[in-house]
């Protein structure tokens, strides 16, 4: 803004400076450095430099910094419209980065609502199927493995009536190697398998999937075994780390299954064209 003022004959010049929010400034600043905070969690936990507690107090400093972005948005906005200052595009640009990163938490926590509390799903909650090197592969702040309780088995019951153990008209070998074949293509890292043979009609695969974005480890069972004319599939999905899965490990058996299924469909239309 520009203002003259006469003095006599001598016109003076001067602008008056225009007032901008500092708050809007640190809005912006704050969720652009929430950002990297997150990222070096999630590459530090799958490069294996972080632990689980680390990478949980690094996600807590980023979703913390966030927060701050958005409060300094919120109080931003109000001195603008107040005082009239610059600044709203800044108070914006830092309130939605500060959304956005708050989106992971709040999805978070809507899962914490809509899905029981567990950390372990099986598709037989009557013996289901056994972790073997799991347990020398999770280390000491891991959850201790145990068979799920009577309470916990109804909560999956109710929740995930569809995690139930799958009938396939195929015989177990076959069964089993699409099986493995699933477990590699999703990238999960193999920690031990054995296909039935003479000596052992049951089949087993041991891995560990990775969530997305933090890539924390769950550790996954798949066996395989004959059932009259063909063979009955069980998995089971096993979080290490927290007390709430967020639904992923029934979310992981659904996609198994899905894979599985998709994958042995032309093996069944073929025996049933055989016969």
């Amino acid at each position: 803004m520009v203002a003259r003022l006469s003095w006599g004959s001598s016109p003076m010049t001067f602008r008056l400076r225009e007032r901008r929010s500092n708050l809007a400034t640190w809005s912006a600043r704050l969720a652009a450095v929430s950002i990297p905070v997150l990222i070096i969690a999630a590459v530090g936990h799958r490069a294996d430099l972080l632990d689980a507690s680390m990478t949980y107090g690094a996600m807590a400093v980023g979703f913390t910094i966030a927060a701050l972005a958005v409060i300094a948005a919120a109080a931003a906005f109000e001195a603008i419209w107040r005082d009239g200052r610059k600044g709203v595009r800044t108070a914006l640009w830092g309130l939605f980065l500060g959304l956005v990163v708050l989106s992971l938490p709040a999805i978070g926590a809507w899962r914490i609502v809509a899905y029981p509390r567990l950390t372990d799903i099986s598709t037989d909650l009557d013996d289901p199927p056994a972790f073997e090197r799991a347990i020398a592969d999770r280390g000491a702040e891991a959850r201790a493995i145990s068979d799920p309780t009577v309470d916990s088995a109804q909560l999956q019951r109710d929740a995930y009536p569809d995690i139930v153990s799958r009938h396939y008209s195929i015989d177990s070998q076959r069964v089993f190697d699409d099986a493995l074949a699933v477990v590699i293509d999703r990238g999960w890292r193999l920690l031990a398998s054995h296909r039935p043979d003479d000596n052992d009609s049951s089949g087993r695969i041991e891995a560990v999937a990775r969530t997305m974005i933090f890539a924390f480890s769950q550790d996954v069972v798949v066996r395989v075994q004959p059932d009259g004319d063909g063979s009955l599939v069980d998995m089971r999905s096993a979080a290490r780390n927290g007390a709430h899965d967020l639904g992923t490990d029934a979310e992981r058996i659904r996609a198994f299954f899905g894979d599985l299924d998709t994958s042995l469909q032309g093996a069944s239309e073929d025996q049933g064209d055989s016969g």
